[in-house]
């Protein structure tokens, strides 16, 4: 079976149980990896299918390949370090078991602050730079965040749109 035909298969299994997303890892001419996250996966696998050869190697440069590719159900949840990732992608994430809805975890960047003399002061630090958790929930936006332990622990995270 070739790569293109088990990623056909994958997604004929996969696509009556809910698939809300696909991730396509893209190795490019420059020698990186790009991450592509599309939820119109069967408009993507129809590209896929048009696009990319036996290999998966795009049909226009023999450079483009598809490494890898995941497919995420609804139902799909993770642990924190899988939500740490998804953060570092972009993505908004929350835990099921949370009460609130409308209630979840982004990364902030950009972050800066107004001190006593008004001065604007933008934070940065050596380590994280200019990025912090920020939990928004139904009371606002709370930045720094901190994950308790059952959080950490926690592996009911998943991607909210």
């Amino acid at each position: 079976m070739t790569k293109k035909e088990e990623l056909l298969k994958n997604y004929e299994e996969l696509k009556d149980k809910g698939i809300e997303c696909m991730c396509l890892f893209i190795h490019m001419p420059t020698g990186e990896t790009e991450v592509i996250t599309n939820p119109n996966v069967a408009e993507k696998m129809a590209y896929i299918d048009k696009t990319y050869d036996d290999d998966l190697y795009h049909a226009n440069c023999n450079e483009i390949y598809i490494d890898d590719y995941v497919f995420s159900l609804v139902e799909d949840t993770f642990d924190f370090g899988s939500a740490i990732q998804n953060l570092k992608e972009g993505h908004k994430v929350a835990r099921k078991g949370w009460n609130g809805k409308k209630q979840y975890v982004e990364l902030a960047t950009c972050i800066s602050y107004i001190n006593s003399k008004h001065e604007l002061v933008n934070a940065e630090h050596d380590a994280i730079g200019n990025k912090a958790l920020a939990f928004v929930g139904t009371s606002g936006v709370q930045l720094g965040w901190l994950a308790s332990q059952a959080d950490m622990l926690a592996e009911d995270w998943s991607i909210v749109e």
